[in-house]
């Protein structure tokens, strides 16, 4: 009975250093699986590799030797002895992703922009100059009424003087009157005239012969209907008054409005007494449209 009860208590204290030593050898060997915490499942686990140890002798005899008399020996030799750690933590080799285009996050990476060359100022290697011109009409919208006279000098010459009168001849440049106003936007009726009024006639010695010698006879080119060539002005020494606010050529006060293009001239005589002074003389007749 004693010596059973010795064999009992040397089994029972080695199997508890044997605890004891085998916890020591494995904090020695991963201290990471003494402070580590506990892992937690998740919902899409990734198979980690796990070590695995080679199986080893328990280093107490089995029950079958327990009662012999080497039992004493036996406990205190597994007593002494710790199995070697035959395992170690293999490293986990990466996984390589068969995806190039996307992360292990799932995420598709940005592409890295290609390094580009610094702006290009352009630099400037000739330069030349084109002259623009424009001409402008005037206006003819609305419509107006005008008048244009004949870039031409009106030139006297004597012809048919006698001994009590010297009688001089010339032309009157062509005078147009053109009217584009609409008629429908023009009054009923839409008169107008042109006027004419002579200057004296001045020599370079001084000597004058008054605007009343001149007289003029209007002729309209064409047919006006409406417009008409104004009456004939006599001078002075044929009973008139001269060319002083004679009408050339016209439309009549009470006329309808008549959108066209009207010309007429006139037959310039002047008549002077056989004294007047010899010389170039000069006048000027002046022109007025009205409406």
């Amino acid at each position: 009975m004693i010596r059973t009860t010795r064999a009992v208590l040397a089994t029972a204290v080695p199997t508890a250093a044997l605890a004891l030593s085998v916890l020591l050898a494995t904090a020695a060997l991963a201290p990471e699986a003494v402070n580590a915490p506990e892992s937690t499942p998740t919902s899409a686990p990734v198979p980690v590799p796990t070590a695995t140890a080679s199986s080893t002798t328990l280093p107490w005899p089995s029950s079958a030797t327990r009662s012999g008399r080497d039992s004493d020996t036996d406990a205190a030799t597994a007593c002494c002895t710790v199995p070697p750690a035959e395992s170690t933590a293999a490293t986990a080799a990466p996984v390589e992703d068969d995806d190039p285009d996307v992360s292990s996050d799932g995420a598709t990476p940005t592409a890295t922009p290609a390094p580009q060359d610094p702006e290009r100022l352009p630099e400037q290697q000739d330069a030349g100059g084109v002259d623009v011109g424009v001409s402008i009409d005037p206006p003819t919208a609305p419509g107006a009424l005008s008048m244009t006279v004949a870039d031409s000098p009106a030139t006297l010459v004597e012809s048919g003087s006698t001994p009590l009168r010297r009688r001089f001849l010339g032309a009157l440049p062509t005078v147009t009157v053109t009217d584009t106003r609409d008629p429908a936007q023009s009054p009923a009726a839409s008169g107008w005239y042109v006027l004419g009024t002579a200057s004296d006639f001045t020599g370079a010695s001084g000597a004058s012969i008054g605007a009343a010698h001149l007289g003029w006879t209007p002729e309209l080119a064409g047919s006006g209907g409406a417009v008409s060539a104004g009456p004939r002005v006599s001078g002075v020494l044929d009973g008139g008054s001269g060319v002083r606010d004679a009408v050339l050529v016209g439309a009549d006060d009470d006329s309808p409005a008549q959108a066209g293009s009207w010309s007429a001239t006139a037959d310039l005589i002047l008549a002077t007494e056989p004294t007047v002074a010899a010389g170039a003389y000069r006048s000027t007749l002046t022109l007025s449209l009205f409406e």
